[in-house]
Order: C-alpha cells, then sequence, then structure tokens
C-alpha cells in the first residue's frame, strides 16, 4: 500500500462523502468488489474579527508539506488491497479484489462570533467555497484510481502460478498509485494549489 498527501482544503463540515460506480462491477462481482471510500475531517479552530488573524493563525496551525511551505489543509490518503486466490492445477486467479482508499482532510474552521463584519464573512464564505472545488477534484481523483485499479484487476488473466499473479497484482496496484501522484502534482501546479480556482485568503 502507498501513502500520499495532498495540500488542499474544504469546507466546515459541509462535503459530500466520496462515492464509487458499484454497477461497473457486477460482471465479474466473483473477481472484484467495488472500491471501498472512507472518508473523514479532521477540523482546527481559528478565531478572530479580521484578515490578519485568520490568516496568521491558519499559517501558524497549518500543515507543513514536503516543499517545506505549510498550508491551510492537507488532505492524507492511504490506499490498500486485499484478495484471495483461486488456484486451479494450472492457473491462479484473483477473486474477491477490493481495493480500499482511506482519505483524511485537515481543514480550519472559523468560529464566528456575532460580531464579525459581514464584509469578512461573506469573503471567508467565497474562500472556501473554492477550497471546496479544489478538494473535490483531488478527492475524486483518489476514487478514480482506485476504480481504475479494480477494473485493471478484473481483466487480468490467470497466471500460471499465485506468485506471478501476486507479482502483476502487486505491479498494477503501484502502477496506478503513481499516476495517481503524478495527476494531483500536475492538478496542484496547473492550479497552484488552488489559487487559480480562487482559493486565495485575504
Amino acid at each position: 500500500a502507498l501513502d500520499q498527501r495532498l495540500a488542499c482544503a474544504v469546507d466546515d463540515g459541509r462535503i459530500d462523502m466520496a462515492s464509487v460506480d458499484r454497477d461497473i462491477y457486477g460482471h465479474r462481482a466473483r473477481i472484484v468488489l467495488a472500491p471501498a471510500v472512507r472518508e473523514k475531517h479532521e477540523l482546527y479552530e481559528i478565531k478572530g474579527c479580521g484578515e490578519k488573524e485568520l490568516r496568521d493563525q491558519m499559517t501558524r496551525q497549518g500543515t507543513a508539506w514536503s516543499d517545506g511551505r505549510k498550508y491551510d489543509s492537507v488532505t492524507r490518503w492511504h490506499v490498500k488491497w486485499d484478495y484471495e486466490h483461486d488456484r486451479s492445477l494450472q492457473s491462479c486467479s484473483a477473486e474477491a479484489f477490493q481495493a480500499t482508499a482511506e482519505i483524511t482532510i485537515r481543514y480550519p474552521k472559523w468560529v464566528r462570533t456575532d460580531d464579525a463584519p459581514q464584509e469578512l464573512a461573506d469573503k471567508w464564505d467565497a474562500y472556501l467555497a473554492s477550497l471546496i472545488e479544489h478538494e473535490k477534484g483531488h478527492r475524486d481523483m483518489v476514487v478514480e484510481a482506485v476504480e481504475d485499479l479494480t477494473r485493471a484487476v478484473a481483466h487480468l488473466p490467470a497466471a500460471p502460478t499465485c506468485a506471478e499473479l501476486d507479482r502483476q497484482v502487486r505491479a498494477l496496484c503501484h502502477e496506478r498509485m503513481a499516476k495517481l501522484n503524478d495527476e494531483a502534482k500536475e492538478y496542484d501546479t496547473a492550479t497552484v494549489h488552488g489559487a487559480e480556482q480562487g482559493a486565495v485568503f485575504p
């Protein structure tokens, strides 16, 4: 299994859970199961009634990244897979293959007070809306990757030995995860970590 983190952010408590298209696996139900996607959110609270206060707190409490920068929010995912062997005298196939993606999103939650300026509230809401758009793009990439991996395993021909089958499945898994990582980096580069989508505060 692989572990990967991405810089991004989401709304404070209102984001759709990732879903998968289960119908595409029906014809190979014995060989593969629909991927399982588990998503959870971690919040860190920020307070204040000014742009600088909010920005300073996010800068302090944000998550350090491998590039040496800090980001207001970070998504981590961990993809793992499991399956059984369907053995015959001359071949070995994957049975009940299932990929599981565990997605954890850490992001800020502004604890507003009644005296918060409306202009600041509007600016914050617009910022979070843009971050949500960026985050959903990353999350959808993970879901698409595990679906693609599942389809690839479903179309694997029987291997001469179970050891060879394991090698092929492992190679597919690492190949698909490497592709996911590359596409996620390209997405971040193209969007400047969401800035091109409006995710800039203040």
